[in-house]
């Protein structure tokens, strides 16, 4: 895998979670002991099956930009979850798993954060639009025509908060009243926290993913983001 992904290109990896047994296997082996505690403590096997293939496959990804065994990358947490490669190392990277799918985005240099999600027409979205979004993030998902539309546009705001949240490194709650979303036809918005909790300037956009799913990528700046490639885990 060439390693030549230069900031603001982003590389963006589709990984599958559903993998039989034998993958499980071969990638539950280059966990580190954390993670292979992190994916037994999980409740349900379909859980720790996907726990095991996401952060698996993760690895992989990150060996082959870096050119190391998959078994040896270390990797640190920051204050609220946010992983990073231990070091002095420049990628910058971001997991997220929903279901049987995973992102992962690559780029270098500048923070970057993922989220994928899966649509629940049968959650009642309003509510929680109404107490904790923004006026406009809240009168945008209530003029949906129906259930699946209101649903689709409450997922496409909560993927792109999310998915700024995880590029700061910040804690969800202060991601809530973020506003992701403008009326401009643009290829990524640009979104500044005016209470100062999130520090900065994020470029959000959404992400081309199976239908059942929206998800969406953040960098930090105001430059959109270049997806310099779409990738499966499969090319591994």
């Amino acid at each position: 895998m060439t390693d030549g992904i230069d900031a603001p290109g982003v590389d963006v990896w589709t990984v599958p979670l559903d993998g039989p047994p034998a993958t499980v296997a071969r990638l539950s082996r280059i966990l580190s002991e954390g993670e292979a505690e992190r994916g037994d403590r999980c409740r349900f096997e379909n859980d720790r099956r996907r726990f095991i293939v996401a952060h698996g496959a993760l690895r992989l990804i990150l060996a082959g930009y870096l050119d190391v065994p998959p078994d040896e990358l270390r990797l640190q947490r920051g204050r609220h979850g946010k992983p990073r490669l231990a070091g002095s190392s420049d990628l910058r990277f971001n997991l997220s798993h929903s279901g049987e799918l995973a992102l992962v985005a690559v780029t270098r240099h500048q923070e970057i954060g993922v989220d994928v999600d899966r649509l629940r027409p049968d959650l009642p979205v309003e509510p929680f639009a109404e107490r904790f979004f923004p006026a406009s993030d809240a009168r945008f998902v209530a003029a949906a025509a129906g259930p699946t539309e209101r649903a689709e546009r409450f997922l496409r705001l909560w993927t792109r908060k999310e998915a700024v949240v995880k590029a700061a490194g910040a804690r969800l709650a202060q991601g809530l009243g973020l506003k992701v979303l403008t009326d401009t036809d643009t290829d990524a918005d640009v979104v500044r926290d005016p209470s100062g909790q999130i520090p900065g300037a994020w470029s959000v956009c959404d992400l081309p993913v199976p239908d059942g799913c929206l998800a969406a990528l953040a960098v930090a700046g105001p430059l959109a983001p270049r997806i310099s490639g779409f990738h499966s885990v499969d090319e591994l």
